[in-house]
């Protein structure tokens, strides 16, 4: 039985699918079975991120409709075939999907697959809460700035009181050098002042965008530390003991 992930994030822009996609990929690497379920209906990207958009041939509407099957719809990745992208219908609204249906496939899902990362639209509307009650646990991607770490508060305490997930908390674009000036707090700060368990941290590259551009994943990107930091989420979610660079830790914390 296989557990799914919500991937969430309180605001727009903070490489959340980025993030999913190339988790995705890490696990896939390591041998895992691994499905990303784009949940941003209306709004689908993941294909693009990942190369596959002349790949897919139908999405979880199809599905959904009875017009395919969950083995028809969920397209392997060209180069990792245990990894496979089950696309969102561009042509529909979070209003069109039913919460019921979409639970069930997640269901159908977990028997297939050693993880799900459902890949939700930013923020607290519709489409996250069409797939909240098929998740097992959730992932929220925030970066350091105060005005995604606000949104981020808000959603983590949202899914807390209506689900009973406590999220765990992946900080995206971390800019060592302002760490080290102290003008960004350490992530392990910014995991306690958001009463979040910390899982990991990616550091800022222009590599990722340039990735992004050329449809490849952060893991796929240019950078080593970016590579580096993917794999260790990776890792620590496949239930391996990863320690955490010295500098994530809050100061005159114990080694």
């Amino acid at each position: 039985m296989g557990r799914a992930y919500l991937i969430v994030s309180g605001k727009g822009g903070t490489g959340k699918t980025t993030v999913s996609t190339s988790l995705a990929l890490a696990l896939a690497q390591m041998g895992r079975r691994v499905l990303i379920f784009d949940g941003d209906v209306g709004l689908r990207c993941c294909d693009l991120l990942m190369g596959m958009e002349d790949l897919v041939m139908y999405d979880a509407g199809d599905v959904l409709e009875n017009r395919c099957t969950l083995a028809e719809a969920a397209t392997a990745h060209p180069q990792t075939p245990s990894l496979h992208l089950l696309s969102a219908p561009q042509m529909a609204t979070p209003g069109d999907m039913s919460k019921k249906a979409i639970a069930e496939l997640i269901a159908e899902a977990k028997q297939q697959y050693d993880d799900i990362f459902i890949d939700c639209p930013a923020g607290i509307g519709r489409g996250l809460k069409n797939v909240w009650m098929a998740a097992d646990d959730a992932i929220l991607v925030a970066t350091p700035d105060d005005t995604s770490l606000r949104a981020a508060e808000r959603v983590s305490s949202m899914l807390f009181e209506r689900r009973q997930l406590h999220a765990g908390l992946i900080l995206n674009r971390i800019d060592h050098f302002l760490i080290w000036v102290n003008e960004e707090k350490r992530p392990g700060e910014i995991a306690a002042s958001l009463d979040l368990p910390l899982i990991g941290g990616i550091p800022e590259s222009y590599d990722v965008y340039r990735g992004i551009l050329m449809h490849k994943t952060a893991l796929e990107c240019d950078s080593a530390s970016v590579r580096r930091a993917v794999l260790r989420i990776a890792k620590r979610l496949a239930g391996q003991n990863v320690s955490f660079p010295r500098f994530y830790r809050v100061q005159n914390q114990n080694p």
